[in-house]
């Protein structure tokens, strides 16, 4: 089967025309029709009702879909792979947090682009619990998280400090209306939710809570309010200051690779450039 006959069968289903897929794909409408005829003679079915500005799957159409577009990511993994072979020796996929990606870590990446040059680098981001069925279906080599699991195939290592500190855009705030109009909370995770209840109890419903700190800091960066945050990003913008008198929490960071790892010493060399990661 002609990858290209998939590509431009996906081409028209998103855009409904066969004209318009034509213009994407820089082919005439008569090469794109000439494609999906030679398609559906190869699978012996139609895959388009052709009605006029409105183009529709057919129920095979509709199952090939699917397929169809694994087909073409796993054929263009497959050329990035041996297109790479030509110049990087070695691979490796590294997986973090959101927030993480958002500290140093970019930075460290950059520092083992440089010192391993042969080496090429797949970075993803995915929830801490992604993280870790990823790393053990073997589609990661690394993972780098908040909390690892006490899993006997993976192994631990500390490479960084998260410290999270209670911040404000108003210089003068007290800690006693920290709490108050303008508080945000920031979801950093199962243990910061306790340490949160545990030491402030049930804090009122807060207007704005998010997922992400940089959310939280560009909404500062414009209206008055407050927010657990790290030191880094206090240190980084000038519109931050400290509350004083509230508990700092504290938060060790992790890189997670698998015991027996076929490329074992080399991901331990890259713990040396990776450890050190700020918030």
């Amino acid at each position: 089967m002609d990858i290209e006959n998939l590509k431009t069968f996906l081409e028209v289903h998103k855009t409904r025309h066969f004209g318009r897929a034509a213009d994407n794909l820089y082919l005439t409408s008569a090469a794109v029709s000439a494609r999906i005829k030679q398609l559906e003679q190869y699978l012996g079915v139609s895959v388009f009702i052709r009605t006029r500005g409105n183009v529709q799957l057919t129920s095979e159409g509709e199952r090939l879909l699917p397929h169809a577009q694994n087909l073409i990511l796993n054929w263009s993994r497959t050329l990035q792979e041996i297109s790479l072979q030509k110049y990087q020796t070695s691979r490796l996929h590294i997986g973090a947090t959101p927030s993480l990606w958002q500290s140093n870590l970019t930075d460290k990446m950059q520092d083992i682009t440089r010192d391993y040059p042969q080496l090429s680098i797949q970075a993803e981001a995915h929830p801490d619990y992604e993280l870790i069925s990823r790393l053990t279906e073997r589609k990661l080599d690394m993972a780098i998280l908040y909390e690892p699991p006490d899993l006997p195939e993976l192994k631990a290592v500390k490479v960084g400090q998260l410290k999270l500190l209670m911040v404000s855009t108003d210089p003068k705030k007290l800690a006693k209306s920290a709490f108050q109009e303008g508080y945000i909370y920031i979801d950093w995770g199962e243990a910061f939710a306790v340490f949160h209840t545990n030491r402030f109890g049930e804090v009122l419903p807060t207007h704005l809570s998010v997922n992400l700190a940089s959310i939280a800091v560009s909404f500062l960066a414009n209206h008055a309010g407050s927010a657990f945050l790290s030191q880094r990003l206090l240190d980084t913008h000038d519109f931050l200051y400290p509350v004083k008198g509230i508990a700092t929490f504290n938060r060790p960071v992790y890189a997670l690779y698998r015991e027996g790892h076929s490329q074992l010493e080399l991901i331990k060399k890259l713990l040396f450039l990776i450890t050190g990661i700020t918030i």
